[in-house]
């Protein structure tokens, strides 16, 4: 069988995988992601969890095609360093690609972490069929990347562009890029734990689905804020499929009926009326998955 390894490196936490040809995940773990350190504990982090991965493979006659790596923020027009992520300074202009391949003595590849995502749902998930795809994740920050008739768009730094910093609310919070009211500030973890009363996202999410009316509410709001960004971006892409993923979008239809309503209260007609939004399919692993596909089934 052949396999990729795969990283996805965000602003809280690092995925770390083996990959299948077919986007089925072998074997997975999760390390912390230093905001603030020295880059190469981040990497040393990524090798102590990854090359027994790797080495299990190998022991199994697995073939490892290359190491596919999704980091959140912009990248360099060689995809070997990111060059800017305000929730990501520890690896900013950081030779990353170097670095990991004298870790592993084994090609790796960078893809900035919101194509890798729609990536992933084009190919194995619930972006299957789409011709004009639009995919965004929300976690520490929110990013969204964009697949027309196949392929990737590239505008600003390898992406289709900062997508969550598109301003929502002229009195909204302080976004980390210094900006206030962009729809990352007013979507993302920091924001729903404020609505929570302090929770953290996993404990906002599970008493939600316990019947919690207060951490309903917090995820309701939440998602009344994300319809009108994926509204607000309608027009710019024309996505006839929106497929919304990341740590928050584990709420599923607590977090999506919401941002659906919203979505058709805000878009004009012909986004109300025939773009679906809909969930992940990777329930926050779809960076891996992308991360692998640069090796395993790479597009433009």
């Amino acid at each position: 069988m052949r396999v990729a390894g795969a990283i996805d490196i965000g602003g809280t936490s690092t995925k770390i995988g083996i990959v299948s040809d077919d986007g089925s995940i072998v074997t997975r773990d999760t390390v912390p992601t230093s905001l603030h350190g020295e880059p190469l504990a981040i990497v040393d982090a990524i090798g102590s969890a990854l090359l027994p991965m790797l080495d299990g493979a190998n022991a199994q006659g697995q073939v490892t095609a290359g190491i596919g790596v999704s980091v959140a923020g912009f990248l360099t027009a060689d995809r070997s360093a990111m060059i800017h992520n305000a929730n990501l300074p520890a690896l900013r202009e950081f030779p990353l690609r170097r670095a990991l391949e004298n870790k592993f003595s084994i090609e790796c590849r960078l893809e900035v972490d919101s194509n890798a995502a729609v990536v992933a749902e084009y190919q194995h998930g619930a972006g299957r069929g789409s011709t004009r795809l639009l995919g965004v994740t929300v976690g520490t920050g929110l990013g969204g990347g964009v697949i027309i008739e196949g392929e990737l768009l590239r505008f600003t730094g390898e992406c289709a562009g900062d997508l969550g910093h598109i301003i929502v609310e002229r009195n909204g919070r302080l976004c980390t890029c210094g900006a206030r009211g962009c729809l990352e500030a007013m979507v993302n973890s920091a924001a729903l734990i404020e609505r929570g009363g302090g929770r953290p996202v996993r404990e906002i999410v599970n008493s939600a689905h316990e019947g919690d009316a207060s951490a309903r509410q917090a995820l309701a709001e939440t998602g009344w804020w994300l319809g009108l960004g994926l509204a607000s971006l309608s027009p710019i892409f024309s996505p006839d499929r929106i497929v919304v993923g990341g740590g928050i979008a584990s709420a599923g239809e607590l977090l999506l009926d919401p941002a659906r309503a919203s979505y058709r209260l805000h878009a004009r007609p012909e986004f109300r009326d025939h773009t679906q939004v809909v969930g992940s399919s990777f329930d926050g692993w779809d960076g891996i998955v992308g991360a692998a596909s640069l090796f395993l089934s790479p597009i433009a």
